[in-house]
């Protein structure tokens, strides 16, 4: 019997592999000795686990011997191999597959060299330390410049605090088929609406021109942009609602194209993308 490969059953199920899965994946392998798959399948597995280390552990669970375990958790067939991550079942493959097939489960659950910054930066962030989670991304990145998560996460993180050449820089640099997918995407289009947006100007003048002429909808407009590039969201939401009920069809939509700018660079949780949100919903329906 290997360290990374165990026979379990359901008197020790949670100690093996349910409190295991939360340090690294766990495939918990159903067989029985009459099905001739599972004969072919258990070695490959057991080699496989050999291989990666202890990146995931390898739980085997003769059927025949714990019909209970296997009913609770619903195996159907055999072999059954599901995945454990965090407790939870998160992948489960019915029938023996090519090895390619599990390993590739693996990579894509398994634990991470990025990890661990990953959690520290998190920790530091929500302690109000962004200068030091900045700095611990930026040292990741360094340490490890084939995490593109890494890269991801700090510019996200120098988005929210300003930084957008840098951000920009970094996304731009990313794979272009990563740069077409979440949260890539979304972060370039915070920064392209971010960038466009003019830096340190005085927006009197757009306010008086408004207090003279509310309908002057180029002022209102200019005067929304102006506040993003200050950083002063709310107002700039303000601004492109009104502009998005006054006239929907300035600007090509102008108002709510405004508006959805104003969410990206906050994100969906964010207390003035919820109540802007609500209020945009009210005027389309």
């Amino acid at each position: 019997m290997s360290q990374f490969s165990f026979d379990v059953g359901l008197a020790d199920f949670q100690r093996y592999v349910l409190d295991n899965s939360f340090q690294v994946p766990v495939l918990v392998d159903f067989w029985a000795e009459w099905c001739q798959p599972c004969q072919t399948l258990k070695p490959m597995l057991e080699k496989l686990a050999d291989e990666y280390r202890g990146a995931f552990l390898l739980a085997k669970v003769n059927a025949d011997r714990e019909p209970e375990l296997a009913g609770h958790l619903q195996v159907r067939s055999l072999p059954t191999v599901m995945l454990i991550r965090d407790g939870q079942i998160v992948e489960t493959l019915v029938g023996a597959q090519p090895e390619s097939a599990y390993r590739k489960l693996v990579d894509l659950y398994k634990a991470r060299p990025s990890d661990a910054v990953l959690e520290q930066v998190e920790a530091l962030w929500q302690q109000d330390r962004q200068a030091e989670a900045i700095a611990l991304l930026r040292e990741g990145v360094a340490q490890l410049p084939d995490e593109l998560d890494l890269q991801v996460a700090l510019a996200s993180k120098l988005l929210e605090q300003g930084g957008f050449d840098e951000a920009g820089q970094l996304l731009r640099a990313l794979p272009a088929n990563v740069q077409l997918v979440e949260p890539v995407a979304g972060l370039l289009k915070r920064l392209e609406f971010q960038q466009a947006a003019p830096v340190g100007v005085d927006t009197a003048e757009f306010e008086r021109r408004l207090e003279v002429r509310p309908d002057d909808h180029a002022a209102r407009r200019e005067l929304a942009q102006a506040l993003v590039g200050n950083g002063d969201y709310e107002g700039a939401a303000s601004q492109f609602l009104e502009l998005m009920r006054r006239d929907r069809g300035y600007g090509d939509d102008a108002g709510r194209k405004g508006l959805l700018g104003v969410f990206e660079v906050l994100g969906g949780e964010h207390p003035v993308t919820l109540a802007y949100r609500r209020r945009m919903m009210s005027l389309l329906y």
